[in-house]
């Protein structure tokens, strides 16, 4: 593909070294680029003078294609230039019910606003998707995130606190100590299924 792009550059320039100003390369690599694709073609695509390069009956035809290709490449290059100024398309999020519920609406809102041209599909769920397979964009989490090969961002904290209805503590044994809660009934989070206590006092 580039070397049809430098045979169009060479054939409206009429010119090895032209060409190669145009394309930042040196004339002896335009040369050698040309020459390799007229192997490949088993066809001579230009003809050759001291001071001159012309396209031959084979070259005329092939200059058609080559032009097209170059002006295709071009209009992917800007359509990427202009992908990465204005995202579009669509960003498949999924997170857990409780932060799709309380924390997603106001970051959904902000996000749509500077990047309007971006569908957002958001999957609120406890249940940890397969992001590969479910062809997951972006996913938050709550712990740690082990068993696939992603690029992981921590992105805030949680704070956790232990809390009780008055009425329960009223009716259950004393709770001086966390030992004691052996002999409550906890919730746990499917993300934690466990409690873990730190002390700033501890050794």
């Amino acid at each position: 593909m580039n070397d049809m792009i430098i045979l169009a550059e060479v054939a409206e320039t009429g010119s090895f070294t032209r060409a190669g100003g145009r394309l930042g390369m040196p004339k002896s690599t335009v040369s050698q680029r040309i020459a390799q694709l007229e192997a490949r073609l088993g066809l001579r695509l230009l003809n050759r003078s001291t001071r001159h390069v012309s396209l031959t009956g084979s070259g005329q035809v092939y200059l058609e294609y080559c032009r097209r290709v170059r002006a295709e490449v071009s209009a992917a290059n800007m359509a990427m230039t202009n992908l990465k100024e204005q995202p579009v398309g669509t960003l498949k999020i999924t997170c857990p019910e409780v932060t799709a519920s309380y924390f997603m609406p106001t970051f959904l809102h902000g996000f749509t606003t500077q990047f309007p041209r971006i569908t957002v599909e958001l999957i609120g769920t406890n249940r940890h998707l397969d992001i590969i397979r479910e062809r997951v964009d972006f996913a938050f989490r709550v712990g740690t995130t082990t068993g696939q090969d992603l690029i992981v961002r921590r992105v805030s904290s949680i704070k956790r606190l232990l809390v009780a209805a008055p009425t329960y503590l009223a009716a259950g044994s004393p709770l001086r100590e966390p030992s004691d809660l052996l002999h409550h009934r906890c919730l746990v989070h499917d993300a934690q299924p466990e409690w873990v206590f730190s002390s700033d006092d501890a050794p």
